[in-house]
């Protein structure tokens, strides 16, 4: 069986008061996470057609102390499942 291909794109992350961040290391962990997310436990049964799908919403998260850009891509990318899998 062919591995499904999903093609996401995220048009706007809104960080408050966050400081300076590496987007590239963001951007990568953020990709890292939702894959292994996705490989790991699966996608909603709407996901299961080719279809497409206009947007997700994703819960805000709460960050306390110094954000480091792999925590936060994580963090993002487990909101953006989460909104995925409803």
């Amino acid at each position: 069986m062919k591995p499904k291909t999903i093609n996401l794109h995220i048009d706007k992350i809104v960080l408050d008061s966050i400081g300076q961040l590496n987007r590239g290391q963001l951007g990568l962990a953020l990709e890292q996470e939702l894959h292994r997310l996705i490989s790991n436990q699966g996608l909603h049964s709407s996901f299961n057609q080719s279809s497409f799908i206009n947007h997700v919403i994703a819960r805000p998260i709460s960050i306390a102390g110094r954000v480091r850009e792999k925590q936060l891509g994580r963090q993002i990318a487990n909101s953006v499942y989460k909104g995925m899998r409803q």
